[in-house]
């Protein structure tokens, strides 16, 4: 028996994790010394982990809901002397409220709706889809032999394809000029339906995503560049006729930007 918790990957995870003993940190510390790809996948682990925490810190201290929370301990309605005619009116009562809520109810319904909605705000009809463009980079840019699933060698396939998916035409933009190469892309699942996800990265090994989502809104109308930032993941996004679109990286705010402006130059 190994005299080892963790081998191979997992104890790269477990390092991550921070769940080694001394001896065994030590030991893998002096792995990524003389593995660098082992070293840039466990920073990319630990990017992925630091923006997922950051996304989620808030929820930390929120109370139990009411409903998850356990169930107190019953108590007895009735004690050992209640009689069945003390319960009588007590039921009576129970229904003819409930006959006076039934009745308001229905009365009321108009007025309810129309309360409701003059409080409530109208719902946006461009959705922020952010969190899972943001999600999609954490998952696939830490992959080292399977980041993409069409690889740039097929890039003629994989526009024909993924156009097909999400019923427009696409165009790939090429940044090579902001010092990132294509890698290729992939098909992912959204709220809208079918989405996509082009990878770039560059020569020293720094990745990001161009994710894009199918519009809510059958104007296909432009809205602004939004940005959004968890740990040291920032990304842009917007919409543009009937397609979102979110650029992801864990680069300065400015760099992202100028690969921004090129790809909006480029759809």
């Amino acid at each position: 028996m190994s005299r080892n918790r963790f081998e191979g990957s997992e104890l790269l995870h477990a390092y991550v994790d921070g769940e080694l003993k001394p001896e065994e940190r030590l030991r893998v510390v002096q792995w990524l010394e003389t593995h660098p790809d082992d070293a840039r996948m466990v920073n990319e682990w630990q990017k992925q982990n630091q923006g997922i925490n950051t996304l989620f810190a808030s929820k930390a201290h929120e109370p139990i809901p009411e409903h998850l929370s356990p169930p107190s301990k019953p108590q007895h309605i009735l004690s050992d002397n209640c009689t069945s005619a003390s319960i009588l009116p007590q039921i009576a009562a129970a229904f003819l409220i409930l006959a006076i809520g039934i009745a308001g109810g229905w009365f009321g319904r108009d007025f309810l709706k129309t309360s409701i909605s003059d409080q409530m705000p109208i719902a946006t009809a461009y959705q922020n889809f952010s969190q899972p463009a943001m999600e999609a980079h954490w998952i696939y840019t830490p992959e080292v032999r399977h980041p993409v699933e069409v690889e740039k060698n097929e890039q003629d396939h994989l526009v024909k394809w993924l156009s097909y998916r999400l019923e427009t035409p696409l165009t790939i933009p090429v940044l090579s000029a902001q010092g990132f190469d294509l890698m290729g892309g992939r098909l992912l699942p959204s709220q809208t339906g079918p989405a996509a996800q082009f990878m770039y990265e560059s020569k020293a090994g720094s990745r990001i995503t161009l994710y894009l989502t199918k519009s809510f809104n059958d104007e296909k109308g432009e809205t602004e560049f939004q940005f959004k930032q968890a740990g040291s993941t920032r990304a842009f996004y917007w919409y543009n006729g009937a397609l979102g679109y979110a650029v992801i990286g864990d680069i300065k705010r400015n760099e992202l930007l100028e690969i921004v402006n090129d790809v909006y130059r480029q759809l």
